[in-house]
């Protein structure tokens, strides 16, 4: 057994056999969810999630944009039940198509937006675990994935698979609209799937950088996730894992907004600071120059990158691939691994264990529990 064995390392492990698993069968509804005429049709992609799924749709906008050639907005389900422009929604066939994420389905901002979206005849696409649920019911498609129970802890297994769909979508689209050939776009989905068992080739390397990070930093009293484009969704995903797992405040950002805000902060050494940097993203000049800069002044970083050039002192190599579009598919991993650890060694039970005053009795307003409102 590792030290500070956690349900979230035994998560992260299971990743890689997980994919190869439900790949068969998503892989298909994703080829075949929406026609070809349906695909020649959309002007815009807009993506909306809470939570999780949120984040694997901003890790997948700039694929979308890439392969697409057409507008991708990522829109929380708030603006986009309450605030979104709909001067121009509906005004042609499936235009905007709205990928909505949830894996139960029940979240009640998000069925709401679908539900605004459809109603001005968008077209309207979910991927949830329940058909049947709310958001299953509201979305004019639905893709399905199965996904093996496991041990509880905060989502790995089902960001995976959700981020693996995303992708799998981005890349249908951009085949059938003559992106690129069918034989590039069976090379990108073999990367989703590539990739993170590849990060796990050297598992006890791993997990034994992951475990001394944590260590330096188990008093930590906040954390900042850095990343751009495609990786910024990683970062939103990493701030998210360190408040459900271990209760740690936590912040996403870009490397800009690092030099004009987050340069400031005081205690130092009680901040967690991850950096993920994928060779070959757009930002990687800014992101470089932050780095170093850290590196100048001290700061202990954890980076996350497949650039051999870049240093740290808690430096995870991702593998190297054709393009940085896939790399939050492995990157991912790495503040998994990292909050599993803290929330073990502080032994802090996961979601507070809903208990307290996070205990949900009936009745008390949640993700679930929202009063649906319509208001056109």
């Amino acid at each position: 057994m590792r030290e500070f064995e956690n349900a979230m390392l035994r998560q992260v492990l299971s990743v890689p056999k997980l994919l190869e698993e439900v790949y068969p069968d998503v892989e298909p509804q994703a080829r075949y969810v929406l026609t070809t005429p349906q695909i020649y049709s959309v002007k815009k992609v807009v993506l909306t999630s809470c939570g999780d799924g949120y984040a694997a749709c901003l890790a997948a906008k700039r694929a979308f944009e890439c392969f697409l050639g057409i507008p991708v907005e990522v829109v929380d389900p708030l603006s986009l039940a309450r605030y979104y422009q709909m001067k121009w929604v509906g005004e042609s066939p499936c235009d905007p198509l709205v990928i909505a994420v949830s894996n139960s389905g029940r979240v009640t901002r998000v069925v709401e937006a679908v539900t605004r979206m459809r109603e001005h005849k968008a077209l309207t696409l979910a991927v949830t675990s329940d058909p049947e649920s709310p958001l299953g019911k509201a979305a004019e498609k639905v893709i399905v994935p199965s996904i093996p129970d496991f041990e509880r802890s905060p989502g790995i297994r089902t960001y995976a698979v959700l981020q693996m769909i995303v992708y799998l979508l981005a890349i249908r689209m951009g085949e059938v609209r003559l992106g690129y050939t069918m034989d590039q776009a069976n090379l990108y989905r073999r990367e989703l799937k590539r990739l993170p068992g590849e990060f796990l080739k050297d598992v006890d390397g791993v997990c034994g950088l992951a475990l001394e990070a944590a260590k330096q930093f188990r008093d930590v009293s906040g954390t900042e996730m850095v990343g751009c484009g495609a990786d910024y969704g990683t970062a939103v995903y990493g701030h998210e894992k360190m408040y459900e797992a271990a209760g740690i405040p936590s912040v996403s950002l870009d490397s800009e907004n690092w030099f004009h805000v987050n340069y400031f902060v005081k205690d130092v050494d009680r901040t967690l600071t991850m950096v993920f940097a994928s060779k070959g993203n757009e930002a990687q000049s800014r992101t470089r120059e932050m780095i170093q800069r850290m590196n100048q002044m001290g700061r202990a970083l954890v980076l996350v990158t497949n650039d051999e050039s870049l240093q740290a002192k808690y430096r995870f190599l991702t593998p190297l691939s054709d393009t940085c579009l896939f790399q939050p598919m492995a990157g991912h991993m790495v503040p998994a691994l990292i909050a599993g650890y803290l929330a073990a060694m502080r032994e802090e039970p996961y979601s507070r264990g809903f208990q307290g005053i996070w205990k949900e009795e009936d009745g008390m307003y949640s993700t679930t529990v929202s009063e649906t409102v319509l208001i056109d």
